[in-house]
Formats: structure tokens, C-alpha cells, sequence
């Protein structure tokens, strides 16, 4: 009697509002309370899809019949967490303007928990100790939460290990979960059959301009080498990321198997021999700053290449050129040979510069290690004072590490940069100087539609007596990439280098953003004095395909009148 009032007033609502719901699709909405988090997030995408099946034809009848189905609906989308024994409550329907609103208030009661978790090994794996270590260490165990998700994710992750460990014929024997609702217990079972290993096999390459003997360097696995489809994507993708390839498929070939060693296919495409890259950018002081150049990808069929840059701007001009050729792997390093010609010309001084160099670039996961071996002849001078002719041979050592979410456009990333270099007297040099420099970036979103840029850098020069120091290898502050609102290398010079910067960008629009930045540092030749140049303003970023475009306005405040300047830049973050 009870069951069919309540049906009866439900009726009632309903139809007091079936006019607004025959003219809005939104006319309806479900509260849900007492969950949170996926639980809450799963019981809402298990109600929608009920609630779709009435869109096209919104009735009394089938919204009747939907409140009713709701509570039941609800305690089963709670099951997958560990929640057997929850209650919901009747709905509480309340009109709120022209919606109706139906309101389920939920307690999940006591979870049910693991009572057992058995993994075991089989077969030739059985000793195997990636997979023993993970057996032991199981990512789900006896008194947890009995979590389907949770479940699936470790079952999953014991068979890729098992393929990832040459045991590529795994099945699982027994793979269960009994569910006691008596005795409100869950036991898991993982019987893990594990047949003959494998091991990579013969690595064939489809046609391309390259050699086979220099295709061949790229392998990174040898025939002893356990086979591993997680290993050849990595391969797939270092070869992807050399610059040497446009597009690479690995494949392995299963169906031609011998002696437990599986054969490779790999496809390649070269890109174009030639590649011409331009780049631009402004500033108020600097006027245009332009840069071209050119990149002859393939000069031999084992990979070395040559690239040359031309730049053009009121203080830096120069042109520089480098020859590449490969190491041993061509992924991990290469020779580097350079020269360079520049012209520099800050606001307080005047140089000519050429440099030949003698480089060995080493990469290995986020790190970027290279050593140079430079000879510098350069003619300065600072002011007014007269030119001075300088002669250095010098060692240059650079550590880097970069990791972000997206090497042009990042939300979250980090990048640490240290370099060390020196000459003496006694070597081919007209002075002694020992230098060092530590750069660093901090990129993090707070908010989805947000994030900040922390940018630092020190550097410090020990030497005798500075004005023996080339300009070109003393410290300028001032610019884009230093201090906003200041004509590039337009504080300083100096032998020491202090900057700091934080900048907050927020989107606006699409990928346009709005931008809020404080710079400060200096580069004198004396620390502390003078005091550090605060630079400030705002800009707008537009995070394009090869970069984010950026347009500032900043302010010199350590200038007098504090002047306004412009600053344009298109580039990657990192």
C-alpha cells in the first residue's frame, strides 16, 4: 500500500513538470550523495546511460520507471570498489525552477576486503627473478579493499612482465576472484603457465638511403638479448627521436621463428636531405632579430650531416657552421666539428669573435652531456678604452638534463644545465680564467587552465685581471631570456651573473594565454654592487605548433622614467 502511494506521488511530480521536460533536455538532473571521488564518477556515468534510453521519448512512464531502477543501479556501480552492502535511500524530488531534481543519498556501508592473494609461477619462468620479485611484492594483498580496477591492473601487469621477459607464450591456468557475500570475504587466485623463453632475432631493415653497416649500430639489443615488446617500442621510438628517420615501424615477425629467436622488421623513411629553417623576433631596443639556416641532413650514406645558421640583430650577428658525424651509437653521441664568426655589439662594448671547435656529445635518457674543445681569437673593447686582441684555447664541459610533457609546448617540466670551462697561460692562451655557469627552469600547471615558469641563473668567473677577458666570455644581463624591459646585454659586463625570473600564464582563450612576469639580476665584476635590475609587465602567449608566440610589454624600474619596451619571440620552451 505504501510502495504504490509513493509510485503514486512520483506520478504526480512528474507530471507537474512534463510540459518543461517535453521542451528541455537538461530539464532533469540527479544528486548523489554520501560517495566521492571514481565512486561517485562511476555511479553518475551508470545513471546517464539509463537516463539516455528516455532522450527520445521523455514519458511519465519511463522516468517512473527510471527512479525506481536508480537505487539498484547505484548499489551496483559501487560493487567494483569493495561496497556490497550499501543502501540508498528513496528519491527526494524537488522542483528547482524548471528542473527536476531527484536526490539519492548513499551510505556504502563496510567494504569488503581480501581474505587471501595467491601468485604463483609456472614453467620455465618459475626462477625468473623480475617475475619472482613481482609475486612477492604484489601490488594488491591480503587486507586490502577488494578493488576491481585494482585487480586488473596487477593481473594485467604480471602477464606483460612475463612478456617483457622473453616468456612470450604465458597464459594464466587459473585467474579468479571468489566473492564470499556470507562471509563477506574475497580470495584471489593468479596462476601464471610460463612456456619457452625467446630472444631477439635477426633485425631486418626495409630499403633506404642509408648503409646497412650504419643501420646496423642503431640495434640495441644482441641475439642474447631476452625478447621484449616493451624493448623494441623504445627502440621504435629512439630511432623516431634521432633525426635521422621521418617514420619508423618495428614489427617482430612470430610466424618465422627458429631456435627460440624472434626476427625484426623494422621500416623506415629518411626525411628530406634538406631541411631550411627562419626564425624572428623584435624588441624595442634591438629592432628585428632574424636567423636562417640550412641543414644537409644525409652527406654520406652513414649519417653525417651538416648544418650552418645565419643571425642577424643590432648587438649579435654572426654566422656559425658544424659537421656531424656518428658515434659508435648513433642514438646515444656523436663528433661535433664547428667554427664560428660573430659580431657583438652591447651597450657597453664592442667585439669580433671566430671560434673552431672540437666537440663529443653524449645522450642518455634526459641528459645531454658534451665536452669542446675551443680555440677563440677575438678583438674587444669595453667603452672607450682601446682594443685588445685575445688568443684562448680552452676545454668546455656542459651537463644538461631536460624531461617535460612536451618539449615545445610543456605544462609540466624541468630542465638543469651546468657548464665548466677554463684556459691557462701556459697553453696557447693570452690569459687564465676558470669559469662556471648553472642555469634552471621550473614549468608547472596549478590549475588546468594555468601555469608558472621559474627561471634562474649563476654564474661566476675566476681571473686575474678582467680586462684580459674576452667580452664574448663575460656575463651580460638584460633581454628576452634574461631581464625584461632592458636592451639585450645591456647590464654588464662582468664575471659574475645573478638572475631570477617568475612568470604566471593563464589561458584566456583556446591556446591563447595571458601573461604576468617579475625579472630581476645583475652581471657586474663586483658582487652586490650595483643592486639587481627589477624588469616587470605582461604579455600574451599563443601556443602554436612549433612553439608558444610571445609578445611582452616590460618595464625597467631601476630606469629613469621607467621605460616601456617590446619584446616578440617564437621558439620551444625548452
Amino acid at each position: 500500500m505504501i510502495n504504490k502511494a509513493c509510485r503514486c506521488i512520483i506520478t504526480l511530480l512528474v507530471l507537474s513538470i512534463y510540459p518543461v521536460l517535453a521542451q528541455a533536455n537538461d530539464a532533469f538532473r540527479i544528486e548523489i550523495s554520501g560517495i566521492q571521488g571514481e565512486m561517485y564518477n562511476n555511479v553518475q556515468a551508470q545513471l546517464s546511460i539509463e537516463e539516455k534510453k528516455s532522450d527520445s521519448d521523455i514519458s511519465v512512464l519511463k522516468m517512473d520507471k527510471f527512479l525506481k531502477k536508480a537505487p539498484a543501479i547505484i548499489r551496483k556501480s559501487l560493487e567494483p570498489y569493495g561496497y556490497f552492502k550499501a543502501t540508498v535511500s528513496p528519491a527526494n524530488i524537488r522542483h528547482v525552477d524548471s528542473t527536476l531534481v531527484a536526490a539519492f543519498r548513499v551510505n556504502p556501508g563496510q567494504p569488503l576486503k581480501l581474505s587471501s592473494v595467491t601468485v604463483q609461477i609456472l614453467g620455465n619462468g618459475e626462477s625468473n627473478p623480475a617475475l619472482h620479485r613481482l609475486a612477492e611484492d604484489f601490488p594488491i594483498k591480503t587486507g586490502m579493499v577488494f578493488n576491481s580496477d585494482a585487480y586488473e591492473k596487477a593481473r594485467d601487469l604480471l602477464f606483460q612482465t612475463a612478456n617483457d621477459e622473453g616468456y612470450i607464450k604465458s597464459y594464466f591456468i587459473k585467474n579468479e576472484v571468489k566473492v564470499d557475500l556470507k562471509r563477506y570475504r574475497a580470495d584471489v587466485t593468479l596462476i601464471l603457465q610460463t612456456e619457452d623463453r625467446y630472444y631477439f632475432g635477426k633485425v631486418s631493415y626495409s630499403q633506404s638511403p642509408y648503409a646497412q653497416s650504419f643501420l646496423d649500430r642503431f640495434q640495441s639489443f644482441k641475439s642474447v638479448t631476452h625478447f621484449s615488446s616493451k624493448k623494441l617500442y623504445q627502440f621504435q621510438q629512439e630511432m623516431s627521436n634521432s633525426g635521422y628517420f621521418q617514420q619508423v615501424e618495428a614489427t617482430p615477425d612470430l610466424e618465422h621463428i627458429e631456435n627460440h629467436q624472434v626476427p625484426i622488421n623494422v621500416d623506415v623513411m629518411a626525411p628530406k636531405s634538406q631541411r631550411y629553417d627562419f626564425g624572428l623576433g623584435y624588441g624595442t631596443f634591438t629592432g628585428p632579430r632574424l636567423s636562417a639556416g640550412v641543414n644537409f641532413r644525409r652527406l654520406t650514406d652513414t649519417g653525417q650531416h651538416f648544418n650552418a645558421e645565419m643571425k642577424l640583430s643590432s648587438v649579435l650577428s654572426g654566422l656559425a657552421a658544424k659537421y656531424f658525424i656518428p658515434g659508435r651509437n648513433p642514438l646515444t653521441d656523436q663528433y661535433v666539428i664547428g667554427a664560428n664568426y660573430q659580431k657583438f655589439t652591447p651597450k657597453n662594448g664592442r667585439s669580433y669573435a671566430n671560434n673552431l671547435s672540437l666537440g663529443y656529445i653524449k645522450k642518455s635518457g634526459h641528459w645531454h652531456n658534451s665536452i669542446t674543445l675551443n680555440y677563440l681569437t677575438e678583438r674587444y673593447s669595453i667603452e672607450n678604452q682601446p682594443s685588445t686582441n685575445s688568443e684562448l684555447l680552452y676545454p668546455s664541459l656542459n651537463l644538461s638534463y631536460v624531461k617535460a610533457d612536451d618539449i615545445l609546448n610543456p605544462h609540466n617540466g624541468h630542465s638543469l644545465s651546468l657548464t665548466l670551462q677554463g684556459a691557462t697561460r701556459d697553453l696557447l692562451s693570452s690569459t687564465s680564467f676558470l669559469q662556471g655557469e648553472l642555469k634552471g627552469k621550473y614549468i608547472f600547471s596549478p590549475f588546468d587552465s594555468s601555469r608558472v615558469i621559474l627561471r634562474g641563473d649563476l654564474g661566476y668567473t675566476v681571473v686575474n685581471n678582467i680586462d684580459n677577458l674576452p667580452l664574448t666570455l663575460r656575463y651580460f644581463a638584460g633581454g628576452l631570456n634574461s631581464i625584461r624591459g632592458y636592451p639585450d646585454s645591456s647590464i654588464g659586463p662582468g664575471k659574475y651573473l645573478v638572475t631570477g625570473s617568475a612568470e604566471y600564464q593563464h589561458r584566456i582563450w583556446g591556446n591563447w594565454y595571458g601573461a604576468l612576469f617579475y625579472d630581476a639580476g645583475t652581471a657586474s665584476d663586483h658582487y652586490g654592487d650595483p643592486p639587481l635590475s627589477i624588469g616587470d609587465g605582461a604579455g600574451i602567449v599563443y601556443q602554436s605548433v612549433v612553439g608558444p608566440i610571445k609578445i611582452y610589454l616590460g618595464r625597467a624600474e631601476n630606469k629613469r622614467g621607467k621605460p616601456f619596451s617590446v619584446e616578440f619571440n617564437v621558439g620551444p620552451e625548452f
